[in-house]
């Protein structure tokens, strides 16, 4: 494999050094065979990046054409003869080539010779140039987020001395990136974003970028932002459908409400603590066109959790909802005539056109509440901390809910634990203060790993109806019945260890 010459611990860039000598076979040919020895030699020729493969004679000196002082400079010209340049592993006595194609070349070529060039520093990959720099008792470091035109690091402590070199060259390998930075303190719990230094490039932390058909712009070092989530975005984003509602807690800037509501037509409730998050977040969603199909909030994630059904049956927002689809409904018919060529089509015509069920969506009975098809609760570090807000948040209509009716809760969390699947339900079982049935959860989602011995995951459940109608004395009581089966569980494993 090729690699660029060692230069360990460089920490000021020098590109010459990084400049190699390679010398690989060339077949001298007559110009006029060009394509059939291409053609023949398809599977052996040289193949890298930058450089030709067949290139004009360097020996050949056109007639009454005068050369340089150094006698490496030429004018163009047409050369009657061209190198192809072989692959270099290619022997030049073309023993390790197959045998047809050695008779091949023998009998079609004019010589056989070498040729030399170098190989210099814009050919080598990120990769190829940190390996050369950076103590072979240290891996290279890993892949880094790119978010708009930034490349966002978070490099290790042995990575400290070189972190300045590291920035140029990724700053210098990827010419859609204009700033380096990397992070220097842990996740803001509160507001979920952190402190950051420049490695290189210039100091502009407002990205722009486009995920799931939508157009995102935020600061990035006021706000969260993850590239690598888009998966996730996308896989719970599918889960829902038009005409759903969403309640997304802990939304921040909306990569999980802005696809939902223009991907899918659901109708997106999304609140963020952080004030910068919910001021971009309101941009964005003007920016792709979804007011009146996002609601954006700046509340605490309990106390937006508890006003959540306040919010989506006040009856000012539900007009402005069935406002907006009919303006939807028109705007699509419009559409549907312009392409089959339909002309003059009054706004009273498409009116009487449009089968408009956009009340529907708000139509209950005996009194039920409109409720959420889905609460989205993405902030791993402490979402479950935030499960208890939905103690008792049905507790007023107890007799009018249906169980088919019950929302499905996706919370986001880490997990470090030996089974993590059990370590997850018991902390959810915790916030709730009630045991979660097996029967309620759908799904526990391995969603990456974010260190050796740590991993992502989201638990996605039916909110069980025992928590929603929950009082004070049935918290009290769950709590105490949860205390005892812990206790249970510790006992029962000190007692196995002990036989152990």
């Amino acid at each position: 494999m090729l690699t660029p010459p060692k230069n360990e611990g460089m920490l000021v860039l020098d590109k010459e050094k990084f400049n190699k000598e390679l010398t690989v076979t060339a077949i001298k040919i007559d110009v006029k065979k060009s394509s059939l020895f291409m053609k023949t030699l398809a599977d052996h020729l040289l193949n890298m990046k930058r450089y030709q493969n067949i290139i004009e004679d360097p020996e050949y000196v056109p007639p009454n054409v005068e050369q340089d002082a150094t006698n490496k400079k030429r004018k163009k010209n047409n050369s009657p003869t061209k190198y192809i340049l072989l692959s270099p592993d290619i022997k030049q006595d073309l023993s390790n080539l197959p045998e047809d194609k050695q008779k091949f070349i023998k009998e079609e070529c004019i010589e056989v010779k070498s040729y030399t060039f170098i190989v210099d520093y814009e050919y080598w990959s990120t990769d190829d140039i940190l390996r050369s720099i950076i103590p072979e008792e240290y891996q290279i470091p890993g892949s880094f987020e790119t978010v708009g035109h930034i490349a966002h690091l978070n490099l290790r402590e042995e990575y400290l001395p070189y972190k300045r070199i590291i920035g140029e060259i990724i700053l210098d390998k990827n010419k859609h990136i204009k700033t380096v930075v990397n992070k220097t303190g842990k996740i803001d719990n509160t507001f979920r974003f952190f402190e950051m230094e420049l490695l290189a490039g210039v100091w502009d932390m407002n990205a722009e970028l486009k995920e799931s058909n939508c157009t995102f712009q935020f600061d990035f070092s006021k706000v969260y932002w993850n590239s690598r989530l888009q998966g996730e975005h996308e896989r719970l984003v599918k889960k829902f459908k038009r005409n759903e509602f969403i309640c997304d807690v802990m939304a921040g800037v909306g990569p999980f409400a802005l696809p939902a509501a223009k991907n899918k037509g659901s109708i997106v409730f999304a609140n963020d603590l952080n004030p910068k998050s919910y001021e971009y977040l309101k941009k964005n969603v003007e920016n792709n066109k979804l007011v009146n199909k996002v609601f954006s909030y700046n509340e605490d994630g309990r106390d937006f959790i508890k006003n959540s059904l306040k919010y989506l049956n006040d009856k000012s927002i539900q007009e402005k909802i069935i406002e907006q689809r009919k303006k939807d409904k028109i705007e699509s018919l419009r559409k549907k005539f312009k392409k089959q060529n339909i002309k003059n089509i009054n706004r009273n015509n498409e009116k009487e056109k449009i089968e408009d069920n956009s009340e529907n969506i708000f139509k209950t009975e005996n009194g039920t509440p409109i409720l959420f098809q889905h609460y989205v609760m993405n902030l791993p570090a402490i979402a479950i901390e935030f499960l208890d807000a939905f103690r008792g948040i049905f507790r007023d209509y107890k007799d009018k809910i249906k169980i088919e009716q019950f929302p499905t809760i996706h919370c986001h969390c880490f997990s470090a634990a030996k089974d993590r699947h059990a370590e997850i339900k018991s902390r959810v079982e915790n916030a709730l203060g009630h045991a979660l049935d097996e029967k309620y959860i759908k799904e526990i989602y391995f969603v990456r790993s974010v260190a050796p011995s740590k991993d992502m995951y989201c638990i996605s459940f039916v909110l069980p109806p025992e928590v929603a109608f929950m009082d004070e004395n049935d918290h009290q009581s769950n709590k105490r019945k949860l205390e005892k089966s812990e206790l249970s569980d510790n006992n029962n494993h000190a007692k196995i260890n002990k036989i152990k």
